[in-house]
């Protein structure tokens, strides 16, 4: 969610709301209607990642203020008679789960910009066709509606521990890893970064050369890159 988060969102309760100098999709800081490639200067792209950041934190303090409440809920009904009102009115937080809406979660720089990071990959996004401009504002995008523990373990880049690069030294055993090139989520550094801090002694790297993101037109060359690698392990 780092890279794609919206930090030019003003307000989490109005999903229109803008912050021109951090918004991708302003002409002033680079983008071109679709299917124009936009071009976003680099002191400009530094900004808008360190607000994705920001964004990050500031959606993570509503989540942690839900999951305090619930604990003070807690705490709450312990302390209260049981079957009381006071009892009853805890309960009822304790037990609460809010939703958040998190919107705008379309907005990485380099769907648009292919000189960022630069790969195999067309314009767009995975998840928006063909502008992602659309889903941004729209229906779609990523983590959009969570609980706030969902949010905290999943999604954020701040508070998640599910990040492969960060988990992977764990994993001692033999490992492959395929990337495909021409995938507009994940990109080639992130890919690499995966393979260099594997901690099995066995590491297989493999990079699909403009394969997608759910490998469509390269699967069968998919299975028989795993297949070998298996039995090359496991002969017999």
């Amino acid at each position: 969610m780092g890279q794609v988060i919206d930090p030019s969102v003003a307000d989490e309760n109005d999903p229109l709301s803008v912050v021109p100098e951090l918004d991708m999709y302003d002409p002033a800081n680079g983008w071109r209607p679709w299917p124009e490639p936009s071009r976003y200067d680099r002191g400009w792209l530094a900004t808008c990642r360190a607000a994705q950041e920001a964004r990050i934190a500031r959606v993570d303090a509503i989540a942690k203020e839900a999951l305090a409440s619930a604990k003070e809920a807690s705490g709450a009904v312990r302390r209260a008679e049981r079957g009381s009102d006071a009892w009853r009115r805890a309960r009822r937080r304790q037990v609460h789960t809010p939703y958040m809406t998190i919107y705008r979660t379309l907005a990485d720089p380099a769907y648009l910009d292919p000189s960022i990071d630069p790969d195999d990959r067309p314009m767009g996004s995975l998840f928006a066709f063909p502008d992602p401009f659309d889903a941004n504002y729209g229906r779609g995008g990523l983590g959009r509606v969570m609980t706030p523990r969902g949010w905290l373990s999943t999604w954020s880049s701040l508070s998640s521990k599910a990040r492969l690069a960060d988990t992977i030294p764990h994993v001692k055993v033999a490992t492959l890893v395929v990337h495909p090139t021409a995938d507009t989520e994940i990109r080639i550094r992130q890919a690499r970064a995966i393979r260099d801090s594997a901690g099995s002694g066995d590491v297989a790297y493999h990079e699909m050369k403009g394969a997608p993101h759910y490998l469509e037109g390269h699967r069968r060359e998919a299975m028989q890159l795993v297949a070998d690698w298996i039995a090359k392990r496991f002969p017999g």
